[in-house]
């Protein structure tokens, strides 16, 4: 049972290595954006010859630009968002775009790193005042 315990924590603790974080820029050597969100993925993730360790989201560097491009590449595949903080295509997409990476790369991830990343956007996406009313 002691054995079984240990080997949960340990799989926990690694879990917990592969978790999202809020950076500085004093926390890597590499120059991260003041707040970007930090995916550090399980394992590497190759997408069309291209391998990802991990994947930093922007949001902040966002503009309405970019909203509208989502919409115009959703409308271009007959997709639409009518409520973009609860739209998976949406979110993805947003988040895609605050990676500075194609829209593909971030919906052929695995499905964990894909929900990670899906709710941050959203809780981005929200916290600017879309989806519902603000007081």
């Amino acid at each position: 049972m002691e054995d079984i315990k240990k080997e949960n924590a340990q799989a926990v603790t690694e879990e917990t290595k592969a978790e999202t974080a809020v950076v500085t820029d004093s926390d890597t050597k590499e120059k991260v954006p003041e707040g970007a969100f930090v995916l550090m993925l399980a394992k590497p993730y190759t997408y069309e010859d291209k391998t990802y360790k991990k994947f930093v989201f922007d949001f902040e560097s966002l503009i309405g630009e970019d909203l509208v491009d989502i919409e115009t590449e959703m409308t271009a595949v007959g997709e639409f968002a009518l409520s973009p903080e609860i739209s998976t295509s949406f979110l993805y997409r947003l988040a895609a775009k605050a990676a500075n990476v194609g829209s593909d790369v971030i919906l052929h991830l695995p499905i964990r790193e894909f929900g990670k990343v899906k709710n941050k956007a959203q809780s981005f996406l929200v916290s600017t005042g879309f989806g519902g009313e603000t007081r």
